[in-house]
């Protein structure tokens, strides 16, 4: 169901879907969960994300892009992510589009205040009961006008449940983790020998962050050089 969208029926919005799939067009971005589409109609834009695959991949698929619904309307009015217009037909999920870069593209130097910004944005996110777990990943951080934070792609966030649910208050906790880890990261861009004392203590890596590093290291330092070694010769 759309909401706050003037001049747009579900039903338009939805055969303008399907006809930008079988033309293959407007897409906006791939990734292995779908497509990302623009719809260029409205101002602002809109930026439509579809499931891809068949069967049980794409019930997967639209799973995720209905728990990044309950994401965004968990975070609904904070400036810290895009405004979320609802779902079309269960599975199509309707978003603002953000005229800005990723900071793999776009990197803001500590000065213009950005990192400050982007690290309320993640407790306000925490205290509204959302984790994003993958904002290390430099394309779902998203620079406006060289000064500005958004977070996108919340297909992987974790929502803390009221209750007693333990296994969801390790995972909530685990993911918060995740996400001052990233923060750490990209304010001194993977350079940690440099992080100062006031920041040192938001940044403590998971036992999943050690394994992947050592892994990392094992590809680059034996299997990498290696095939690098073999080209030469």
């Amino acid at each position: 169901m759309l909401e706050n969208l003037e001049g747009i029926t579900e039903a338009g919005l939805k055969q303008w879907i399907e006809t930008s799939l079988a033309e293959n067009s407007n897409v906006l971005a791939e990734g292995y969960q779908g497509q990302t589409l623009i719809y260029k109609e409205t101002s602002p834009h809109l930026v439509i994300k579809v499931p891809h695959g068949r069967g049980l991949i794409r019930r997967f698929h639209i799973s995720m892009l209905r728990h990044e619904y309950e994401v965004y309307c968990q975070l609904k009015g904070l400036q810290a992510v895009p405004e979320c217009f609802g779902l079309v037909d269960g599975q199509y999920l309707v978003l603002e589009f953000v005229d800005g870069e990723p900071i793999r593209k776009q990197r803001p130097h500590q000065d213009t205040g950005f990192y400050d910004i982007l690290f309320e944005y993640i407790q306000q996110m925490h205290q509204h009961d959302v984790a994003h777990m993958d904002l290390k990943r430099k394309d779902n951080l998203l620079v406006i006008g060289g000064r500005y934070p958004k977070l996108i792609d919340f297909g992987t966030a974790v929502i803390r449940k009221s209750g007693f649910h333990p296994f969801n208050r390790f995972h909530f906790n685990l993911a918060m983790r995740f996400d001052f880890n990233a923060w750490v990261k990209h304010k001194y861009n993977n350079k940690l020998d440099d992080v100062g004392d006031e920041d040192a203590v938001y940044y403590r890596r998971t036992i999943i962050e050690m394994v992947s590093r050592k892994l990392k290291r094992f590809y680059k330092d034996y299997i990498y050089d290696k095939k690098k070694r073999k080209k030469r010769n």
